[in-house]
Order: structure tokens, then C-alpha cells, then sequence
């Protein structure tokens, strides 16, 4: 009997433990858009990669643990390589290929979470946070929102084209949609 009431507390321990969740880039969507002197625009994250640990409850997210999500300068596509070309410049994708955003702490209130982390775009590193839906279906995390920041706050000068007479705004938003799976 011992073994069995034993037995049935380790299943259930196993039940609370944080496991590793992984990004699924296909049903994934990533993007950044911005203004410009000439017109609005979407730079779309073509691969997407990331993982957290995350511990479930009765269906619930009890804790997230820890986060990393992360992707390459280069997979930022707005459709126009003129302009890609200027925002590969502008992130100096040649000395800083990667753009990440590693976690330091999560608090879940509900149907929201609110992350705190460091991102890092251009070599520069800053403390970033940024509120979110997330949802527990079907062993899926689910994390969607989006969350402004300036360009200049990462030491980075927005892009100009034409001789400088096209100009890029300062202030640029990341928008995700983020799936992850065990």
C-alpha cells in the first residue's frame, strides 16, 4: 500500500514540474512595424526561434521560469529589399547578426503575463518588459501582444533612404503571436 500511495505522489509530482516548451516557428507570426516620412511599414520575422520552461497546473500556467527567444537580423523582411538592406545597416546586422530578449522574471495574473528581460538589438542591451496574453490549450502556450520601444534607446539611428529625404521613425513596435509546444 505504501508503494502505490508513494507511486501516485511521484506521478502527481510530476504533474507541477516545469517542462521545456519550444517555439513553433510555423504557427508563430513575429513582425515589427514603424512610420516613415513616406508611408507606414511591416518588417515580418521569417524564423523565429525560442523556449521557456513553464510549469502547468490543472490546465493552468502556474510559472514561467524562465525565457529566450531570439532571431536572426537578417530574417527581418519587409518585402522591398532596398529597405531591407537599410535595416540590416541600421541594426548593424554585420557585427550583431542576432536580435534576443532573454527573461529575468514573469509574473501571471490571469490570462496576462507580464515579462521582464533583457533584449538586445545592435550590441546594445537594455531591460525590456512587455505584457502579454497567454494560454494553455491542448499542451500549446499560446503569447500574443505587442510592445513600443525607440530605436534610439538602443543606440541605434532610425534609417533614412533617398539622401535623407525619406526618414524613418524613431518609436517601432514588435508585434508577436507566439506558439510554443513541449
Amino acid at each position: 500500500m505504501r508503494i502505490l500511495i508513494a507511486l501516485a505522489f511521484c506521478l502527481t509530482m510530476q504533474l507541477v514540474v516545469a517542462q521545456e516548451y519550444k517555439v513553433v516557428s510555423n504557427n508563430s507570426k513575429v513582425s515589427v512595424t514603424g512610420t516613415s516620412s513616406l508611408h507606414d511599414w511591416e518588417c515580418v520575422v521569417n524564423t523565429f526561434e525560442g523556449n521557456m520552461s513553464a510549469t502547468v497546473e490543472n490546465n493552468e500556467i502556474k510559472q514561467i521560469e524562465n525565457f529566450n527567444f531570439q532571431f536572426k537580423v537578417k530574417s527581418l523582411d519587409s518585402g522591398k529589399s532596398s529597405m531591407n538592406k537599410n535595416t540590416y545597416e541600421a541594426l548593424k546586422e554585420d557585427k550583431y547578426p542576432t536580435i534576443t530578449y532573454k527573461g529575468s522574471s514573469v509574473v501571471i495574473n490571469g490570462g496576462t503575463a507580464t515579462f521582464t528581460g533583457t533584449m538586445t538589438i545592435a550590441g546594445t542591451a537594455k531591460k525590456f518588459t512587455s505584457k502579454a496574453k497567454i494560454n494553455y490549450s491542448n499542451g500549446k502556450i499560446t503569447l500574443s501582444g505587442s510592445e513600443e520601444f525607440k530605436l534610439t534607446d538602443f543606440n541605434i539611428e532610425p534609417p533614412t533612404a533617398v539622401f535623407g529625404t525619406i526618414k524613418t521613425g524613431d518609436v517601432v513596435a514588435i508585434h508577436y503571436n507566439i506558439q510554443l509546444n513541449k
